[in-house]
């Protein structure tokens, strides 16, 4: 998915591991999803492991889920992320925003988005095959049971409204299915279920990630948190703007719910579907956990050994 040639950097060394891991508690990552935001995922992963503080088990929804698949079953997953080519993706392109708006506006009056919304699934429905053929290549084609670290996958049913925690299965199915927004990609049909992204029913699924990891620590990691937006004007902004207090009132209780919540801040408004800036959104996860390092290592110290006397 890169853009540019420079690498966001998190230390001198290039290898996935850069010093040797040092003594913690096991903890679980919960990696919430944003869409092109949640690269900001790959630069908290990789600082982490910069650190020597890898994580136990992932639990991630949407875009987290699509890092963090490739984190436990891609060795070489940081470049391959990094490298992912969406430009192959109808729909999805590195245009800038003016460009971005003119292509929309020719779609929308050509009428095709309204026809794969009311007579498909979803307005990018002819961007399926290459979404899948791209999650395949980036989980290397294998199974969730495959994974390094335990790993789970969180959608949501749309036919029982209910959570989908997904855990087995191919990786690239699980991990499509996390991220099918509503409206914009097909769900996924099995057993029975429609499986769309996990958002809906839970943000940031802090239960799960403390069930992998036995009960330790959980440290979710929110691309997306709360900015002050204008006051609507009409009433499709209205809609929208009630929708997103909604799902951030949730997102509120639920990573409220986690031992520390990672924000990672942009410099600037990244559309859920504008990858045209990969690279600052890795560089701000690098820089969220660089500044909270001194948190993250306490809460993941080992407990002091007593000294008692006999």
């Amino acid at each position: 998915m890169a853009t540019s040639s420079e690498e966001p950097s998190v230390g001198a060394a290039r290898g996935p591991r850069s010093v040797a891991a040092i003594a913690h508690r096991p903890f679980a990552v919960v990696l919430a999803g944003g869409g092109a935001r949640g690269l900001g995922h790959a630069g908290v992963l990789r600082v982490l492991e910069h650190e020597g503080l890898a994580p136990a088990a992932i639990v991630g929804v949407s875009m987290g889920a699509i890092v963090g698949a490739t984190y436990v079953l891609n060795p070489d997953w940081y470049r391959a992320l990094l490298a992912a080519d969406v430009g192959a993706i109808p729909g999805v392109t590195r245009e800038t925003g003016a460009q971005r708006a003119t292509r929309l506006r020719a779609i929308l009056a050509s009428g095709r988005a309204l026809r794969h919304l009311l007579l498909r699934w979803g307005v990018l429905t002819p961007a399926r095959p290459a979404i899948e053929a791209l999650l395949e290549t980036l989980t290397l084609g294998k199974r969730l049971e495959d994974a390094r670290i335990p790993f789970a996958a969180v959608a949501t049913d749309l036919a029982s409204g209910r959570r989908a925690v997904l855990t087995s299965g191919p990786a690239a199915e699980a991990i499509y299915a996390s991220s099918a927004l509503a409206g914009i990609l097909p769900p996924v049909a099995r057993d029975g279920a429609l499986l769309a992204d996990g958002c809906y029913a839970d943000v940031a699924p802090i239960d799960v990630a403390r069930a992998l990891v036995g009960g330790g620590p959980v440290i979710a990691v929110n691309p997306s948190p709360g900015v002050p937006s204008p006051p609507p004007r009409n009433g499709l902004q209205a809609v929208l703007r009630a929708m997103d207090v909604s799902v951030q009132h949730h997102a509120l209780v639920r990573f409220g719910q986690a031992d520390f919540e990672l924000r990672i801040r942009l410099p600037f408004p990244v559309a859920t579907i504008d990858f045209s800036h990969q690279r600052t959104c890795v560089a701000a996860g690098v820089r969220a956990v660089r500044a909270q390092r001194t948190k993250i290592t306490a809460l993941l110290a080992p407990p002091a050994r007593s000294s008692g006397t006999v």
